[in-house]
C-alpha cells in the first residue's frame, strides 16, 4: 500500500475537490497557496486570481486585525488546535471558518489551513433565539410592572372602599340602637336590610383582597396546629343569623375529640365560612345543612351537605372558576361577585388538599374537603410547593 507521501497530487486534488466545505491553505508568509473548488464558489474567486495574495486580501478591512491575530496565535502556539470565526460573505450568507495550524515533521510551522462551512440557518436560528430572549425579558419586565400595579391597586381598593364603609356602618348601627331617636318598625326593617347588605359587601371586598393575597403572599403565611372542630363550629355560629332568616337548620357532627391539622387558621375560617354561606344561599326555605368531620391517618375530612337546589351537570366543571355564578336564583337574591368557591379552592390548594363536589339538580350538594394533617413544604417561589390538584367532581 502506498504511503501518504506517495499519493499522487491529483488524488489529493480529487479529495479536496469533492468536499462541500471550502478549503484554503495559507503558507508561512500568510499568502494563499491553495484553495479548492468549494472555496472558489464560496468566495466568488478563482484560485489563479488569488494565488500568492495575502490572506487579508480575501477579507474586508474591518476584520484584518482579527484575522492577523488568529494566524499569529496559531503560528506562535499561543492557541492550540483550531480557532473559529463566524463571518458574513457573499449574498448575505454566513460561514463558519475554522483555522488550524499545519506543522511539519519537526513541528515547524508550515502555515494555516482554513475550512469554511456555511452556517446561515444556524446563524438565523441563533439570531431568532436572541430576539426571542429579548422579547421574553421585555415581557418579564412588563409583568413585574403589572404585578406591582396590581398590588398597588388592591391596596388602594382596600382603602377607598372599606374606609367609607366604616362610617356608614357606624351610623346605621347607631340608628338601630335608636341613639338618633326612636324607629318605626318599617324604618328598622329598612336599616337592618341595609346593614346586612353592607356586611355582605364588606365580605365580598375581603374575599377579593384574600384572592390577591393568596397569589402574592403565600410564602409569608404561618402554619400552626388548628382544630377543625373549633373552626367549623365558629363558622356555623357566624352564618347562624342568615340560616335562621331562611329557616335552615345547621347540624355539626364530629368525633367528640379534636381534628387537628397544620394550617392557617384565618384562611381555614374563610374556607368554611364560604362553603356554609354558599350552602345557605342555594338551599331551600326550611332546608338543612349537615357538616361532618372525621379524621383518618394523615388527613382530615370535612363534608358540607345541603338539601338545596343542586348544581347542573353542565355547571359542575365551572363552579370553582372565578366570577362563576349558577343561574339558579339564590335565597333572598343574595348574589355576590362569584368568587367564594374560587377562594375556597385556592385555600384548599394552599394547604395541599383536595376538594370534591357531588351535586344533582333538586337533590342538594355535597362538598368534601380533604386536608393533610401535615401539608407539603412550601417554597418561596410557589407559595405552597404542592402539586396543582384541581377539584374532583362526581355526580
Amino acid at each position: 500500500m502506498s504511503s501518504l507521501s506517495e499519493i499522487d497530487c491529483a488524488v489529493l486534488e480529487a479529495i479536496f475537490g469533492s468536499m462541500e466545505q471550502g478549503v484554503v491553505f495559507i503558507d508561512a508568509s500568510d499568502r494563499i497557496a491553495y484553495f479548492n473548488s468549494s472555496a472558489e464558489r464560496i468566495r466568488g474567486a478563482r484560485l489563479d486570481q488569488r494565488l500568492g495574495l495575502s490572506i487579508l486580501d480575501c477579507h474586508p478591512a474591518t476584520s484584518h486585525e482579527k484575522v492577523s491575530k488568529i494566524i499569529d496565535d496559531l503560528r506562535t502556539g499561543k492557541v492550540k488546535g483550531h480557532h473559529r470565526m463566524n463571518i458574513q460573505m457573499t449574498e448575505g450568507k454566513f460561514y463558519d471558518n475554522t483555522y488550524s495550524a499545519v506543522l511539519g515533521r519537526n513541528d515547524e510551522y508550515l502555515g494555516v489551513i482554513v475550512v469554511t462551512q456555511e452556517v446561515t440557518r444556524r446563524k438565523k436560528a441563533e439570531d431568532d433565539l436572541k430576539d426571542a430572549l429579548k422579547q421574553l425579558q421585555a415581557a418579564n419586565e412588563e409583568l413585574k410592572s403589572l404585578d406591582a400595579m396590581k398590588t398597588n391597586f388592591f391596596n388602594n381598593v382596600t382603602h377607598e372602599l372599606k374606609t367609607p364603609m366604616i362610617s356608614v356602618v357606624g351610623y346605621i348601627g347607631m340608628m338601630l340602637k335608636e341613639k338618633a331617636g326612636p324607629l318605626t318598625e318599617q324604618q328598622r326593617n329598612f336599616l337592618e336590610t341595609s346593614y346586612r347588605n353592607l356586611m355582605k359587601l364588606e365580605k365580598n371586598i375581603d374575599n377579593l383582597m384574600d384572592l390577591a393575597e393568596l397569589g402574592i403572599r403565600k410564602a409569608e403565611m404561618t402554619f400552626k396546629a388548628v382544630d377543625l372542630v373549633d373552626v367549623v363550629e365558629l363558622s356555623c355560629s357566624t352564618v347562624e343569623p342568615l340560616a335562621k332568616e331562611n329557616q335552615i337548620t345547621v347540624e355539626v357532627l364530629h368525633p367528640g375529640e379534636p381534628v387537628t391539622i397544620l394550617g392557617v387558621e384565618e384562611k381555614l375560617q374563610q374556607l368554611f365560612d364560604n362553603l356554609l354561606t354558599n350552602a345557605i344561599k342555594y338551599n331551600r326555605q326550611g332546608g338543612r345543612i349537615t357538616v361532618s368531620l372525621s379524621g383518618e391517618p394523615g388527613h382530615a375530612l370535612t363534608r358540607v351537605a345541603d338539601t338545596g337546589v343542586g348544581i347542573s351537570q353542565e355547571a359542575l366543571k365551572d363552579v370553582f372558576h372565578r366570577h362563576f355564578q349558577e343561574k339558579k336564583k339564590p335565597l333572598g337574591n343574595a348574589r355576590g361577585f362569584g368568587i367564594g368557591l374560587s377562594l375556597v379552592q385556592e385555600i384548599v390548594r394552599l394547604h395541599g388538599g383536595e376538594i370534591e363536589l357531588e351535586s344533582e339538580l333538586g337533590r342538594g350538594t355535597i362538598f368534601t374537603v380533604r386536608l393533610p394533617k401535615n401539608p407539603p413544604s412550601r417554597s418561596s417561589g410557589s407559595g405552597d410547593g404542592s402539586e396543582d390538584k384541581g377539584p374532583k367532581q362526581t355526580r
